[in-house]
């Protein structure tokens, strides 16, 4: 009977010494650290003591109660007057007696044990290496102070007072750590192993959150594409056919696109940047972040687009009547007065052609422009800029931009002047001394051009050697018929001669190339890209003259520069500044003019090697690139004044003419007020487009 019941009690307990059988876990033994200590075993206080220690450092499985040794009263965060945080700042304050835990196999101390044991009965220093209040009692030979490193807790306010346990003893063992940074030397080898899987788990987190993040901004690019896919062509039927309901389509699919811009660019901003290493998803968030008009409130954003549109609209539809002949008023910039400004040498009739289209163009837009500076202040706020000047310029990321302008321009300055004396008494010479002053600005309306900025077309009156020979393809084209087709076709040639991509026959049947003569165009040459890879397109009212055929070839280095980049995500294919689209359509430019190019072309019969020849060709060119920097350098620093406030709206109009006679040596034909608004002739100003560029 006995051995039955002592069967049956082995039975049991085996049975209950097991765990179940559905974890297959082995029978839970005592735990043994390799010093031979047993933990949950309080032989003593001090060993008791040194069970909590263990367990607040090392943390369960070592306590079958968590945190305390089975002692959870709740004061452990402030058992020896620390919480968590100073933990953290100081390090741990050990009890005393001292507990070795160098051979545990969760330490990577490589110090000894100064031959005491795991639980030692002799009275040692508590040697509280995390904190830095206790760097003056660890060592007795040299004040710690006097090292000239400074004692982060004078007043041992987180350990000393309140810790009945630690007795501060100097030691004398300056070498006993390898490592130099003695206040964090325990914490670093007690937590190795821990600190390389929270690296680890760590490093992998990130990696699946980019990884996110990159899902993230591929989908944020499908959708951005089909949005300005949408947005471009409304814009598009717009230019190429002005009247009212094209206006208005183009209005609402601009504000469909800046409100997905917008939601695009808060939600990258609730990104935190800091964290990414990449450099290009850094430079993707970045660039989708910065939002610029369109960060304005709805109502304000709203109103900022009409204004842009009604200028814009008085643009395209100014026209005057002929000179004397006051019935025929149909005449408008493109493509009438801009061929007047250019072939008339009559004085009247050009100072009544500048005088008229000013006030039809000009004039009318005044009190929209006035409008759209306020709101200019807005968007500069809301963009985190001193104000709407500082924001014209916040593109090229620059913070000197307008310093760094001005000193390239004094580099130019001397060249121009001489040009400019040089031009002033040709002018005088043909038009009489009467009319041009010798010391006096040149008047705007007989340079050629319909801004004076350029000055190409009045080479007739300037040419320094008439009689030599002069670059001029233009009756070439003609006779060898040239269409506006066949000139961007050579120019699809050479680009391709340089192993650069064609264009397809997409892009010839979807262009504009001439003025329709079914509706209004605005002809301003223009390349455009409709975010899906594959549409491209060039707007250009074409004339068949050699300025023609290098316009075009300009055109399509932009069309180019798409094609090249069309791989890239939609934030990618933009210019690497404002300015750089710019300056390779006109580097592509100065190429194709040269005297070798147009041989190839089939336009000029030979080379002639004769200063004069050469003269005559670098003066053709100085005349069309140095002519036009002052008159873009004081139309962007005109601008740029009225957004800081730097010049009143009062008598901005002054301020424009001034800012002209400095830069360009040039004044208006006839007196003007500020009724008048002459920067509004430019395209460029009531489209709020840089021009600096």
């Amino acid at each position: 009977m006995h051995s039955v019941l002592a069967l049956g009690c082995l039975c049991l307990s085996l049975t209950l010494s097991f765990a179940s059988p559905q974890l297959n876990l082995p029978t839970p033994q005592p735990e043994v650290f390799y010093n031979g200590y047993t933990p949950n075993v309080a032989t003593t206080p001090a060993q008791l003591r040194a069970d909590r220690d263990r367990d607040q450092r090392y943390g369960p499985p070592y306590s079958d109660a968590g945190r305390g040794g089975g002692i959870d009263d709740g004061l452990d965060d402030f058992r020896f007057g620390q919480t968590d945080d100073e933990r953290m700042r100081i390090g741990y304050a050990y009890p005393s007696p001292r507990v070795n835990f160098s051979d545990s196999p969760f330490s990577g101390a490589r110090f000894s044990n100064h031959n005491y044991g795991p639980i030692s009965s002799t009275s040692t220093t508590d040697r509280n290496y995390g904190n830095d209040a206790n760097l003056n009692g660890r060592y007795s030979d040299v004040p710690y102070s006097a090292q000239g490193e400074r004692n982060l807790n004078p007043s041992d306010q987180y350990n000393y007072n309140n810790n009945p346990n630690v007795e501060f003893v100097g030691i004398n063992n300056r070498n006993r750590f390898e490592n130099p940074f003695l206040s964090n030397q325990d914490r670093f080898n007690l937590n190795q192993g821990y600190l390389e899987r929270q690296r680890y788990q760590q490093d992998r987190r990130y990696q699946q959150e980019l990884e996110k993040l990159r899902i993230l901004l591929v989908e944020s690019d499908q959708k951005g594409s089909l949005e300005c896919t949408a947005n471009v062509a409304a814009q598009w039927n717009f230019e190429t056919n002005v009247n009212d309901f094209t206006q208005t389509e183009a209005l609402n699919a601009q504000q469909r696109y800046v409100e997905f811009q917008r939601i695009t660019a808060e939600q990258s901003k609730r990104v935190n940047k800091d964290l990414i290493l990449d450099r290009r998803l850094y430079r993707q968030l970045m660039l989708q972040s910065e939002v610029g008009p369109n960060a304005l409130p709805l109502d304000v954003l709203d109103r900022y687009n009409r204004l842009l549109n009604e200028m814009l609209f008085l643009y395209n539809s100014a026209g005057i009547c002929a000179y004397q002949q006051p019935f025929q008023c149909d005449l408008h910039y493109i493509p009438q007065l801009k061929d007047i400004m250019a072939k008339s040498r009559d004085w009247d009739e050009l100072q009544h052609t500048w005088v008229e289209y000013h006030r039809k163009a000009g004039r009318g837009m005044r009190d929209s422009y006035e409008q759209l500076i306020d709101v200019m202040q807005e968007v500069a706020y809301v963009n985190n800029v001193t104000n709407g000047g500082e924001y014209w310029y916040l593109a090229y990321e620059s913070g000197n931009f307008r310093q760094d302008m001005d000193i390239v321009w004094e580099q130019i300055r001397p060249l121009y002047e001489g040009l400019h004396a040089y031009v002033r008494r040709k002018l005088r010479d043909y038009y009489g001394p009467d009319r041009i002053n010798r010391i006096a600005p040149i008047p705007s309306h007989i340079l050629g051009n319909m801004y004076g900025q350029s000055w190409s077309n009045v080479l007739d009156i300037l040419i320094p050697y008439p009689g030599r020979k002069l670059i001029d393809v233009t009756p070439r084209m003609v006779e060898q018929g040239y269409t506006p087709q066949l000139m961007f076709q050579l120019a699809e040639e050479f680009f391709t001669s340089i192993n650069m991509s064609a264009v397809g026959p997409e892009f010839y049947r979807n262009s504009i190339f001439e003025q329709p003569l079914d509706r209004r165009v605005l002809c301003e040459p223009s390349a455009w890209d409709f975010c899906n890879r594959h549409d491209f397109r060039v707007k250009i009212c074409t004339d068949i003259n050699q300025r023609s055929l290098i316009s075009v070839h300009h055109e399509m280095a932009h069309i180019q520069y798409f094609l090249q980049y069309r791989h890239l995500p939609k934030i990618f294919r933009n210019g690497a500044n404002p300015a750089f689209h710019q300056a390779v359509g006109d580097a592509i430019g100065l190429s194709v003019s040269t005297p070798r190019h147009l041989q190839t072309l089939g336009l000029l019969q030979r080379s002639l090697d004769e200063s004069s020849y050469d003269i005559n060709y670098l003066f053709t060119m100085a005349i069309d690139k140095v002519a036009f920097l002052p008159f873009a350098l004081s139309l962007d620093n005109w601008r740029y004044d009225v957004f800081s406030g730097n010049a009143n709206k009062r008598t901005m109009n002054c301020h424009y003419w001034n800012l002209r006679e400095k830069y360009s040596g040039i004044k208006p034909p006839v007196l003007r007020s500020e009724k008048d608004f002459d920067p509004g002739a430019k395209y460029h100003i009531p489209a709020n487009i840089p021009y600096i560029k």
